[in-house]
C-alpha cells in the first residue's frame, strides 16, 4: 500500500517542558505566604482588603438561598459574577466620587452605553468571582460560610451557603440588605440579564458603594463583630481569633505612634521591625512576631541580592567560556562577587567586616552608614544595589543584630522553615558560627551561595518539572546557566494593604493631613492588648 508522504512524518502533541521563569527561585517567599501569614493574620488575604465586599457577598450569598435557585457551583458561580459586575457598575457611578476599586475593573472598562442602559456582564472570568478568588476563604475561616461540601445536619451542602447557625453572619447579611432592599436594582433587576437603566445604576451607588460604610453603622459593627467576636454556633478554629485581634490591635499601636503606617508599606515595616511591644505580654508576643517577619525580610532581600549577582555574572562568564562552568570556575566567582559594591576584600576576615562594615553607596551624597541605620533602610539598600557585596554586608549585619531580642514571638517566627528553606534563625546561628570560626569574607559568601542559593534553587526547579524554572544546573560536571530572567525576586505580603484599608473603612482610623486612631481604634486597641 501507498501511503501519504506526510503520514511518516512526525507529530507533537504538547511540549514536554514548559518555559516558566518562576517566581519563588529560593523558596523564600513560601515561607511567608504559606507558614508565617496564615498564622499571623488568620482569615485576612492580601485581596480581601474591602470591608463592605463582606456584608455584600453575605447578602448574595443569602438571597441565592431564599430564592431557592438551583444548588450547583456552576449556578452559584453565575449569579455571584453578574451580581459583582453590577455592584461593580455602581461603584464606577459612586456620587462621592470614591474612586474604589470593585472587583473586575478591567471588564467594567468595556461595558456598553446604548440609549440609557447599560450592558451586563460578569465580573471575572474565574468560578465564583470575586467571591472565589479573594473572600470565600476568609469567610469560611471566620466561620461565616459553609463551602460546598460541608456537613451540615445529615448531609452535605451541595453549594456554598451562608451559615445560618451563625448570628454574625445572619448580621453581616442583613446589614447590607438592609441599605439596599428599597433600591429598584434590588426589587426589579437583580439576578436578570438585561441592559440596566443607568438611573437604576445611579441610585443602587448612593447605597451599595463600597465608600457608604460611614453612614451604615448598624452594617459596619457587623462586619467588625465578623472579624473580631465569635459565636457559639459557628465557632471558629481555636487561637485563630485571638491572633487576628492581636495583630489588627498592634497595627493599630504602630499608626498611632507613627502615622505614616497608614500610608506607606516603608513606613508600616520600619515601625513593625522596631516595636517592642509596651502594652504588656500579649502585645510584646505579637510585636515581636511581626518585628520577626520584617527581620526575615531582611534576609530574603540580601540573600536575593546574593542571587541576582551571581546569576548575571554566571550568564555572563558562561557566553565567554562556553556552555558551563566547571566546579572551580563556579568557586572563583566569589572574589568577583565581591567586588561590589561595596568593595570588599576576599580576604578579609569576615569579623573584621562585621565589626567595621563599609557604608552602602545608594546614593553618592547619602551612603548608608550600616551600624546605624535601621533594619528597613538596610533592606532597601541592598535591593538597590543588587550586589552580593551589599547581600553579604546586610547578612553580617542582621546576624549581629538578631542576638539582641528576645522573646516568645520573635524565636516563634525566626524558627519557622519552609518546604523549601532552613529557619531563618538557623541560617543566622550558621553566620555567626562561621565569623567566629576565622572564616574570610570569601569563605563566608561561598557558603551562603553554595547552601541557600545554588543547592536549594535546584532542588526547587527540579520538583516544579515538568515547567522548566531554572536559572542554573548541574549538567556533567557543568554548572549550565540559562538566560530565564535575571531580575530580583518580590518579597511576599506583610498584609499592609488589608490592614490599612480593613481598619480604615471599619472606622478605627481616619484620613486627614495627618492619620490618626478614632475612638472606636483605641477602644479596640485597650480591649485587646491591655
Amino acid at each position: 500500500m501507498d501511503w501519504p508522504m506526510e503520514s511518516a512524518q512526525p507529530r507533537w502533541i504538547a511540549r514536554t517542558l514548559q518555559l516558566n521563569a518562576g517566581q519563588d527561585p529560593l523558596g523564600l517567599q513560601s515561607m511567608t505566604q504559606d507558614r508565617l501569614m496564615p498564622s499571623l493574620l488568620p482569615g485576612i488575604l492580601e485581596l480581601s482588603d474591602t470591608a463592605r465586599y463582606m456584608s455584600f457577598h453575605a447578602f448574595l450569598l443569602d438571597e441565592y438561598a431564599r430564592r431557592k435557585l438551583p444548588a450547583t457551583t456552576a449556578n452559584l458561580s453565575t449569579f455571584v459574577k453578574r451580581c459583582e459586575w453590577d455592584l461593580g457598575l455602581a461603584v464606577q457611578r459612586c456620587p462621592r466620587r470614591c474612586g474604589s476599586s470593585p472587583v473586575g475593573l478591567t471588564r467594567l472598562r468595556q461595558a456598553t452605553m446604548d440609549d440609557g442602559e447599560i450592558g451586563r456582564g460578569e465580573s471575572v472570568q474565574s468560578p465564583l468571582g470575586g467571591y472565589g478568588l479573594y473572600y470565600r476563604s476568609p469567610m469560611a475561616t471566620l466561620g461565616l460560610v459553609a463551602r460546598a461540601g460541608t456537613e451540615l445536619g445529615d448531609r452535605p451542602t451541595t453549594v456554598d451557603v451562608l451559615r445560618t447557625d451563625s448570628a454574625r453572619a445572619r448580621r453581616l447579611a442583613e446589614g447590607f440588605r438592609s441599605a439596599v432592599a428599597d433600591t429598584a436594582y434590588v426589587q426589579h433587576h437583580l439576578g436578570t440579564e438585561v441592559p440596566l437603566p443607568q438611573a437604576v445604576v445611579e441610585e443602587y451607588a448612593e447605597h451599595a458603594c463600597l465608600c457608604r460604610l460611614d453612614t451604615r453603622p448598624g452594617e459596619r459593627q457587623a462586619i467588625h463583630d465578623a472579624l473580631f467576636t465569635d459565636d457559639d454556633g459557628a465557632p471558629q478554629p481555636a487561637g485563630e481569633l485571638d491572633q487576628r485581634r492581636r495583630s489588627v490591635a498592634h497595627f493599630l499601636t504602630l499608626l498611632r505612634s507613627e502615622p505614616d503606617v497608614a500610608r506607606t508599606e516603608s513606613a508600616y515595616r520600619r515601625a513593625a521591625a522596631g516595636a517592642s511591644g509596651e502594652r504588656g505580654a500579649e502585645h510584646r508576643w505579637v510585636a515581636g512576631q511581626w518585628a520577626a517577619v520584617m527581620a526575615k525580610d531582611v534576609w530574603q532581600e540580601a540573600l536575593c541580592s546574593l542571587w541576582t549577582d551571581f546569576c548575571r555574572r554566571g550568564l555572563a562568564r558562561s557566553r565567554t567560556d562556553g556552555l558551563g562552568l566547571d566546579a572551580g570556575t563556579v568557586r572563583g566567582l566569589v572574589p568577583e562577587l565581591l567586588a561590589g559594591p561595596p568593595l570588599v576584600d576576599p580576604a578579609m576576615p569576615a569579623s573584621e567586616l562585621a565589626a567595621d562594615p563599609p557604608p552602602l553607596p545608594v546614593a553618592d551624597d547619602r551612603p548608608v552608614a550600616v551600624a546605624d541605620a535601621d533594619l528597613e533602610d538596610l533592606r532597601q539598600a541592598t535591593r538597590r544595589l543588587d550586589s552580593a557585596a551589599s547581600g553579604l554586608v546586610v547578612i553580617l549585619e542582621l546576624a549581629g543584630r538578631v542576638t539582641a531580642r528576645t522573646g516568645p514571638g520573635w524565636t516563634e517566627v525566626l524558627e519557622s522553615d519552609s518546604a523549601w528553606q532552613r529557619p531563618v534563625d538557623t541560617a543566622l546561628t550558621g553566620v555567626r558560627r562561621l565569623v567566629d570560626e576565622g572564616a574570610t569574607a570569601d569563605e563566608l559568601l561561598w557558603w551562603l551561595l553554595s547552601r541557600f542559593v545554588i543547592e536549594r534553587h535546584e532542588v526547587i526547579a527540579y520538583s516544579k518539572l515538568p515547567d522548566f524554572t531554572f536559572r542554573f544546573r548541574w549538567e556533567e560536571g557543568l554548572l549550565r546557566f540559562v538566560d530565564h530572567g535575571r531580575g530580583r525576586f518580590p518579597t511576599a505580603s506583610v498584609r499592609h494593604s488589608p490592614l490599612r484599608r480593613l481598619t480604615r473603612d471599619l472606622g478605627l482610623w481616619e484620613d486627614g493631613d495627618v492619620p490618626r486612631l478614632t475612638a472606636r481604634g483605641a477602644a479596640l486597641v485597650d480591649e485587646v492588648l491591655t
